[in-house]
């Protein structure tokens, strides 16, 4: 990552452009991948072959480096005509962050294969114990996004003895760990957050991250002083999942307003009403202020990134709130858009009805959890030393 994405590479207008263009591409697929509860292998090639899976990736491996501002309006605008697909480029992007922060040899492995990074894993830890090189781990890691299409699992290995006990973040080929089909949702269906199993499986030193120092961004990472909190720059990255259909259910509805009537009133259109107009207005506001907050945040951790500094506690408490307010405003003004277009959105052959279903789904993911990042702000801005989530 970099804040100087805009002088090498495709600049931020030009990776957006990409992701617009391959609209008409996302939405032909869109009824299979929510049909197969996967993405088309045509979409995880069109998004490749436009660089999605390597924004993350250092210049000297090929990739973009790009800053996390340019990579979430490109994760938005993707989402904007398939939420899960935006969903597993920040996934991606969010592995490649990890990886950069590893030792050298892990980098060569993941990067040096290929810049673009397809990643699947999860972080509830599974216990491990130290052998002779690394560690060996066996257990499950559900709600594993992309991993229909994963090259490298990303699993956390609680190690209970050695020098340096604790969870790890560990990188593993995807052929050494077992697959289970458990994603069965009503929404971000085409994510493919299966199941990942590891059987007594080996994980070497290299391919082994402290989580603590991962959290804490003081890994070392690449280039030297590239590195910031791995929870803030994950939680941000998972809310184009949710502006992304939330901007394009203001699309349809504006649309619809022109010729779509008010049943039961006298308004053959429902723009000629001043209700709906309030409506209209109080929600593309309401996207509007997740999008703004969004921006900040990511434009607040390019800054850091670029002076080579970190984000105190309570910049990190405030980052968590605000992504976790932005999606509450998302949530809110989908569910307005929702209101006025009525009943009709909930038929199945109206898009209205998968952009209600996926981000209310990406809503509900655990880092965006409103009442405890409220919790986590609040404590901090009351001076209450009290800790009641690691992950901010």
């Amino acid at each position: 990552m970099t804040t100087t994405d805009e002088m090498v590479g495709p600049t931020r207008a030009e990776l957006v452009d990409r992701a617009t263009d391959l609209h008409p591409l996302l939405r032909a697929h869109a009824a299979w991948a929510e049909t197969n509860r996967r993405a088309a292998d045509e979409v995880i090639e069109a998004m490749g072959s436009a660089g999605f899976f390597r924004m993350f990736t250092p210049l000297r491996f090929g990739g973009f480096q790009t800053g996390l501002r340019t990579a979430f309006e490109v994760c938005e605008a993707v989402a904007a005509a398939d939420a899960s697909a935006g969903w597993l480029l920040g996934i991606g992007a969010i592995g490649a962050f990890a990886v950069a922060q590893g030792s050298e040899q892990l980098q060569q492995e993941v990067f040096g294969q290929s810049p673009d990074v397809y990643m699947a894993g999860g972080l509830t830890p599974a216990p491990a114990r130290r052998v002779d090189g690394g560690i060996r781990v066996s257990g499950r890691w559900g709600w594993a996004s992309g991993s229909s299409h994963a090259k490298w699992a990303a699993l956390t290995a609680n190690v209970l003895d050695g020098t340096e006990p604790g969870p790890y973040y560990c990188l593993a080929p995807v052929s050494e760990v077992r697959l289970e089909d458990t994603w069965h949702t009503v929404g971000m269906r085409a994510t493919a957050s299966n199941t990942l199993v590891g059987d007594d499986l080996f994980v070497p030193e290299h391919r082994m991250i402290f989580l603590a120092s991962l959290l804490a961004g003081r890994v070392g990472g690449e280039p030297p002083g590239s590195t910031l909190p791995y929870v803030p720059v994950g939680t941000v990255l998972l809310l184009p999942a949710i502006l992304g259909p939330a901007r394009a259910a203001l699309d349809l509805a504006l649309d619809a307003a022109s010729s779509k009537p008010i049943q039961y009133t006298f308004f053959a259109h429902q723009r000629d009403s001043v209700g709906v107009q309030m409506q209209i207005g109080e929600a593309e506001l309401k996207l509007r202020t997740a999008r703004l907050l969004s921006y900040q945040v990511a434009d607040e951790l390019d800054q850091f990134m670029g002076a080579g500094s970190l984000p105190d506690d309570s910049d990190r408490a405030r980052y968590k709130a605000t992504c976790a307010y932005a999606s509450r405003q998302a949530i809110g003004a989908l569910n307005i858009l929702i209101d006025v277009h009525g009943a009709g959105s909930f038929a199945e052959a109206s898009p209205m009805q998968r952009y209600w279903r996926d981000a209310s789904t990406a809503a509900r993911h655990a880092g965006l959890n409103y009442a405890v990042a409220a919790e986590v702000y609040g404590k901090d801005l009351l001076g209450v030393d009290e800790v009641v989530s690691p992950m901010v």
